[in-house]
């Protein structure tokens, strides 16, 4: 896992607070740190996979916020996989 002590820091912090103003990008970075696979196929609604066998839906509608039920679910996800120590 190559998520950073600020990275851990911020997840940490969307599942306390409202996980409000996280884009897709900054939650795809999340994952892509927490070795989930990039999505394949069109379409807004995208499912990153962990070689464990998790996986996440996230949104992608190419601008603006993310819903925060896809942000603390990420979340959820990399930290039940021991992303963060």
């Amino acid at each position: 896992m190559n998520l950073s002590d600020a990275d851990c820091w911020e997840i940490r912090g969307a599942l306390q607070g409202k996980a409000t103003n996280y884009r897709y990008a900054d939650v795809a970075l999340w994952l892509r740190k927490a070795d989930f696979l990039l999505p394949s196929g069109d379409g807004s609604h995208r499912w990153w996979r962990h070689p464990g066998g998790r996986r996440v839906q996230v949104v992608d509608k190419g601008h603006g916020q993310l819903l925060p039920v896809y942000v603390k679910r990420a979340a959820h996800a990399i930290l039940d996989l021991g992303g963060c120590a």
